[in-house]
């Protein structure tokens, strides 16, 4: 019994602990023999590289395209165009990833996951299963902050997505209409409680979904 393909899409807010999510998911997944590749594929190199260009563009004495830095460090987005044509150029590459055995994890966060959807192909969303990982916004932020501060002092040059941005794309979202609405099935996970057993109960249902649906 081993997947043909497969995508699952890691959904939340930052901080949420999409991470631990998925090396838990990929363990047992190991364990139970239905795949043998499990790449993590997320829009986040996608978004630094448009920051980055804007910085050039800035020292070149050119008008920023997507963002602005802000105060705290981060950068702002100013063009919402962005996020729907980073999910579109996911959509490409994971495509081309696709293959027997291996399970893809498609990481993003996003105000409106419907729209954030819309970008994927039928095809990809055909064989998607959306994990939506629950936990409120100011646990992720104090998350955000913490891993940002430990980055620094590890000598990594760290980003560090203000509040500012965070609040403004990430404070709400509609995760519960969009779970009654997906185009493909969604489970909710709860993250906000400290320790690995309540959320490795949880775990367990997912794999148990996978098996049912590749044991035919």
């Amino acid at each position: 019994m081993v997947i043909t393909k497969q995508y699952i899409f890691l959904l939340g807010r930052p901080g949420c602990g999409k991470s631990a999510v998925y090396n838990q998911l990929i363990k047992r997944l190991k364990e139970e023999q239905l795949a043998s590749d499990f790449p993590r594929v997320d829009d986040f190199p996608k978004l630094w590289a448009k920051f980055q260009a804007d910085d050039k563009l800035e020292k070149e004495g050119k008008t920023r395209r997507y963002s602005r830095k802000t105060e705290d460090g981060g950068y702002k987005i100013i063009n919402d165009s962005l996020w729907d044509e980073l999910l579109k150029e996911v959509n490409v590459d994971i495509i081309k990833m696709a293959q027997k055995g291996r399970v893809l994890f498609v990481e993003f966060s996003r105000d409106s996951y419907q729209r954030a959807f819309a970008n994927f192909s039928k095809d990809v969303l055909a064989q998607a299963l959306a994990l939506y990982i629950d936990v409120p916004f100011e646990i992720c932020w104090e998350r955000n902050v913490e891993r940002h501060k430990k980055a620094l002092a590890a000598g990594s040059d760290d980003h560090l997505v203000s509040k500012e941005e965070m609040e403004k794309t990430y404070k709400t979202d509609d995760a519960g209409k969009f779970s009654r609405s997906a185009p493909c099935p969604v489970e909710v996970i709860d993250n906000s409680k400290s320790g690995t057993d309540f959320l490795n109960q949880q775990i367990e249902t997912i794999i148990g979904l996978l098996k049912k649906k590749y044991s035919r």
